[in-house]
C-alpha cells in the first residue's frame, strides 16, 4: 500500500510549515508528490492552498531529524495510507486513510504553482 505523511518543516531560523508527501508508486526510487500546506494541516475538513514544490525522496515517508545543508528538521505529525490516487497535471483526486478515518482531496491548480484543495470526509 502506498503511504503519505504529513512533516513539520521548521527552518533554522524558527519558522515553520507543514510539508505534504503523497507516495504515487511504491518503488523507493520514484519521487513523493510533495505539496507546502503553510501552517495548515492537510488533513483536516475544508479547503486551502498549497504550493507545489520539489518531490520527495521516498525516505522521508520515515524519517524525522535534521535535514542535510542546515535545512532544519522535520518531525512527522500524521501517517496514512493511500487508498486510491488519480494524478494529472491539471488535477488530483486522492482518497486517504489516517488512523481511523478517511478522506478524500480534490485539488486543482490555481498557478504560479499553487493549489486549490479540497479535504471532505470519505
Amino acid at each position: 500500500m502506498n503511504r503519505t505523511v504529513i512533516l513539520k518543516h521548521t527552518l533554522p531560523d524558527g519558522s515553520w510549515h507543514y510539508d505534504w508527501l503523497i507516495q504515487i508508486n511504491q518503488d523507493d526510487a520514484m519521487p513523493l508528490l510533495t505539496f507546502r500546506t503553510g501552517h495548515r494541516r492537510p488533513d483536516e475538513l475544508g479547503n486551502f492552498q498549497a504550493e507545489r514544490i520539489s518531490d520527495h525522496r521516498a525516505f522521508y515517508l520515515d524519517y524525522e531529524g535534521p535535514i542535510s545543508e542546515g535545512r532544519g528538521e522535520v518531525i512527522r505529525v500524521a501517517a496514512g495510507e493511500v487508498v486510491s490516487a488519480a494524478i494529472s497535471r491539471s488535477a488530483f483526486a486522492v482518497v486517504l486513510a489516517f488512523d481511523d478515518r478517511k478522506l478524500e482531496f480534490a485539488g486543482a491548480p490555481i498557478g504560479e504553482g499553487r493549489w486549490s484543495v479540497t479535504v471532505a470526509k470519505g
